[in-house]
């Protein structure tokens, strides 16, 4: 017997890996198994954080939680863990709203708005939406920016998207322009001809205006007719009457010097309206394309791969290794980044990670005769662990290795929260995913940087 529906409000949560159906055509077995380490990094923290897991969907998920900070912060830690190294890229969207679901199905305006969200927040991020944002507002230890609103597909109301800010997370460079674009275009008339240019109607004004000439080439029908009327009247049907020959002459002179002293903006205003508006609208339709988040989100990718490229020509690594792992939250499946990277941690000495990045790139069909020629990856080939690298097909083994921290670099750019990273530091070696010597070696570190003058 199917299970009865429930209704609720609740915080909804979204996710997804990012590319997945990318990779999965370029490497099944490497997508089954950032799935399973994502169900089960998933699984385990919605327990600690007393989240109900509504449904899988391929790579997808859809849960809740009792309170919009239980998700929030579930949703911070799910991205800490899974930028590590096995690192699973996924989207976070979260919404505060009514839900119905059953063992089926789950339906209702806040299971929509959630996946909208989700679909256009940045890889390695967290989203919300004004109404999650009212609810955690005010709590100490969830840091969040406004970055506009944006259309949400089959979504009427308007919504206002907030990046969630704390240590760990990617937020994006950007904020969304407002931009107002109907749905269909202002209708043009069937006969329009294009735009009238004001010294065009002024000449036609001047030379022909007792036969109403301009008034037809603005399309002004009816007036046109009247002054030509005027004109076979005066000069041929009213015997008598030929006064009113001056009539339409003396109303095109005045057209004629009308059109003189009207400003362009003022002629468009009048007889271009409807091919002003059509032009604005197309206007708003590019700029609404160019404030699209994906095209917005590949455009910071380049730019962070072309940040990288020019660090690495000035031989400064770190900065282009920082660049390059931000490119690949963006787009995880790109074989060129994984193999910039790789080459950037051989020249640096860590063979661990510049493996694990060379076989991502060959995972994505990376040609295996470019590892061999690359001058950079010198320094990786006479180490032992690429011997058995290279035997094994120029893969690694297909377990998935232990989680390695790539996420907890001490520069310039960490907020100044230090009891959040010392708290995070003990949470991983709690968990198992860094050993007691790393902890100690990373919380004096974490200490030191806290406390400069020590």
């Amino acid at each position: 017997m199917p299970k009865k529906k429930q209704r609720r409000l609740a915080a909804i949560m979204f996710t997804d890996i990012v590319g997945y159906s990318s990779i999965m055509q370029k490497n099944e077995g490497l997508a089954a198994r950032l799935r399973s380490r994502h169900r089960e990094v998933f699984t385990r923290l919605h327990e600690k954080y007393d989240g109900e897991i509504i449904q899988y969907f391929g790579d997808g998920t859809l849960s809740i939680f009792p309170s919009t900070v239980d998700a929030v912060e579930c949703a911070v830690e799910l991205q800490r863990e899974l930028k590590q190294t096995p690192q699973v890229p996924i989207r976070i969207g979260i919404h505060t709203g009514d839900i119905t679901f059953s063992e089926e199905e789950a339906i209702g305006d806040g299971v929509n708005i959630a996946a909208r969200i989700e679909s256009i927040c940045v890889p390695g991020g967290v989203f919300i939406s004004g109404k999650a944002h009212d609810d955690i507002k005010n709590h100490p230890e969830i840091r969040t920016r406004q970055i506009g609103h944006s259309p949400l597909k089959n979504i009427q109301q308007k919504v206002d998207i907030y990046a969630v800010t704390n240590y760990g997370l990617t937020v994006p460079d950007y904020e969304w322009e407002q931009v107002e674009a109907p749905d269909q275009p202002p209708p043009l008339p069937k006969k329009k001809k294009g735009r009238k240019k004001k010294w065009v109607a002024a000449m036609l004004a001047f030379f022909f205006g007792i036969f109403g000439i301009h008034r037809f080439y603005l399309e002004q029908r009816n007036l046109g007719i009247l002054y030509i009327s005027l004109f076979f009247l005066g000069a041929f049907i009213l015997p008598g009457f030929d006064q009113l020959i001056a009539i339409p002459a003396i109303l095109g002179f005045v057209d004629f010097l009308i059109f003189l002293a009207m400003s362009r903006d003022t002629f468009d205003e009048k007889y271009n309206k409807d091919v002003l508006l059509r032009k604005q609208h197309q206007q708003n339709i590019a700029r609404a394309k160019a404030n699209d988040p994906k095209r917005l989100l590949n455009k910071q990718r380049d730019e962070y791969v072309n940040k990288a490229q020019d660090a690495y020509q000035n031989y400064e690594y770190a900065d282009a290794i920082k660049a390059l792992l931000k490119a690949i939250e963006i787009k995880y499946d790109d074989p060129e980044t994984h193999f910039f990277l790789a080459r950037c941690y051989s020249v640096t000495e860590e063979a661990e990670k510049a493996l694990n990045h060379l076989d991502m790139a060959v995972a994505f069909n990376l040609d295996t005769e470019r590892i061999k020629a690359e001058g950079d990856l010198a320094y990786l080939r006479v180490q032992p662990e690429y011997e058995v690298f290279e035997k094994n097909g120029y893969r690694l083994p297909r377990e998935l290795p232990s989680p390695k921290d790539e996420v907890l670099e001490l520069d310039d750019s960490m907020p100044a929260d230090l009891l959040e990273h010392l708290a995070l530091l003990k949470d991983k070696r709690d968990a198992g995913l860094i050993s007691e010597e790393e902890y100690l070696r990373r919380e004096k570190l974490l200490k030191l940087w806290g406390n400069p003058d020590n």
